[in-house]
């Protein structure tokens, strides 16, 4: 059980009329089910799921499941929300307008997005087209998606010794020129530029500095 022991959390928690739960099926079924105890007691209404709260949940099932280390594929399904005996008690709406696309700045980018979109829902239907010399559970990369050798091997000159061990390879330049090609334009790479796009980095933390 989830001991809920700040007043102002208990407070704020039972004045709430709606809780919104994104990225829910990436979650453990049982954080739903010890946050659906947690709220039957403090609400005290053990009739009612999450005890009459309201709940939405957003996400995509076929994104990434939750994560069971060491786990075996009956045990991550065993894990996903459709598991739980709450699941029944949700109403499911699909949402299927393209927002992106719909709000595209002209129509060559709204093209681009929507098959983009395609590709994605095509991957996650397991539909689109394997690439056979890697295996059954490898796809096939649209090539307008591929960055041309990306990853350039280290030389054995001095030029690289300073970033060994870290071995960062010297096409990380051609990736960045390829994922943000107006970084050297300073009237458009301003901090609005970076704001409106994801930053790529091995290590989330590193996003904040």
């Amino acid at each position: 059980m989830l001991h809920l022991q700040a007043v102002h959390l208990k407070g704020l928690i039972q004045k709430a009329s709606l809780v919104i739960w994104e990225e829910a099926p990436m979650a453990h079924r049982h954080a739903f089910e010890a946050v659906d105890r947690s709220l039957r007691d403090l609400m005290d209404n053990d009739d009612e799921p999450f005890g009459g709260k309201m709940f939405v949940l957003s996400g995509d099932f076929r994104q990434i499941l939750p994560v069971v280390v060491r786990g075996t594929p009956a045990q991550t399904i065993d894990a996903c929300l459709k598991s739980s005996t709450l699941w029944p008690k949700f109403q499911q709406l699909h949402l299927r307008e393209n927002m992106r696309v719909m709000s595209a700045q002209n129509e060559s980018t709204a093209t681009e997005l929507a098959e983009f979109s395609e590709f994605l829902l095509q991957v996650g239907e397991g539909s689109h087209e394997i690439n056979p010399a890697l295996g059954s559970n490898c796809i096939k990369i649209p090539k307008d998606l591929l960055i041309e050798n990306p990853v350039e091997e280290l030389s054995d000159d001095g030029e690289d010794e300073d970033i060994r061990p870290r071995a960062i390879p010297r096409g990380l330049t051609r990736m960045v020129d390829e994922m943000y090609a107006d970084i050297n334009n300073p009237e458009i790479a301003n901090d609005e530029y970076f704001a409106n796009r994801t930053i790529l980095t091995y290590k989330r933390g590193r996003t904040a500095h």
